[in-house]
């Protein structure tokens, strides 16, 4: 069989990526090579992009991406769910983001904090070569998961995001706490998966993402798209929608973003992840 000697631009974004949250380019080398890529175009490829030399991609991967207006984005300024009333005080069209107020209340917010707190892990990345789940010096904050309706209040959330995004829950992957303290961040990364990690028994692709701030955080850790050049500040009870899959299977690179590091105080966000597709498979 002919060996692969061409990368898509999707495919080169997320290499440059992935090697700045810490992974090893031999590593992303090797599994390209076990992809069935030409040896010597996988390091040769591998090595521009360590010194930030050009790389050559297929013309026909860099189609534009096809903006389509999520439900969410057509229900006004003011979305009501059956127990309270959110409001979009900020919206972005490329790539589509809505900025939330008024999510979760503070009461809920301390509730969640609280419940986190004596279960938190160090965060972890899927390394998008490998496949394998481990900790990289770009992401260096701590973290849980929580499984669907583990707790009264996890169920509230989960309903209260269905309502407004209209997602169903089944789409929605397991509600995940995140702490970041003094000089801890995330740097610049995707949400949604390469075509090779994409499993369908798992929701198939992550097309968008609820980011919400439970607590204010007193200097740094805003949330940047900086393809964009927009920087959203955490803001207790508030939350970012950002979405970046459509029906076409196109995925949106300017949806890039990162947790820049806390300068002051700390910062705790809920993330809740929403797939194309109910998940059949949880782990």
């Amino acid at each position: 069989m002919e060996k692969i000697t061409h990368i898509s631009v999707e495919l080169r974004d997320w290499i440059v990526n992935t090697m700045k949250t810490g992974a090893s380019p031999e590593a992303i080398a090797n599994a390209m090579i076990k992809k069935g890529f030409d040896p010597i175009f996988a390091y040769r490829t591998l090595l521009k992009l360590v010194n930030n030399t050009p790389v050559e991609v297929l013309a026909r991967e860099q189609q534009p991406y096809i903006y389509e207006i999520p439900e969410i984005g057509q229900k006004g300024n003011i979305i009501a769910t059956s127990d309270r009333d959110i409001k979009v005080l900020m919206r972005v069209e490329k790539p589509f983001i809505l900025y939330l107020e008024n999510l979760l209340s503070e009461e809920e917010c301390d509730e969640l904090i609280a419940l986190s707190k004596n279960r938190l892990k160090p965060s972890r990345v899927v390394d998008t070569a490998t496949g394998e789940i481990k900790t990289v010096p770009g992401r260096t904050s701590s973290g849980t998961y929580y499984r669907l309706s583990e707790t009264p209040l996890v169920a509230t959330i989960e309903k209260r995001i269905e309502e407004l995004t209209n997602f169903p829950i089944e789409n929605g992957e397991g509600l995940q706490v995140l702490h970041y303290k003094v000089g801890e961040e995330y740097k610049p990364h995707f949400d949604y998966y390469p075509a090779s990690k994409i499993n369908e028994n798992t929701g198939g692709q992550r097309i968008a993402t609820v980011l919400i701030y439970l607590n204010d955080v007193p200097q740094g850790g805003e949330t940047i798209f900086p393809k964009a050049g927009v920087s959203i500040t955490p803001k207790k009870g508030a939350a970012a929608f950002f979405h970046y899959g459509n029906s076409k299977g196109q995925v949106d690179r300017m949806s890039l973003h990162s947790s820049i590091p806390v300068l002051k105080g700390e910062k705790w966000v809920a993330t809740k992840w929403l797939r194309q597709s109910e998940i059949l498979e949880r782990s």
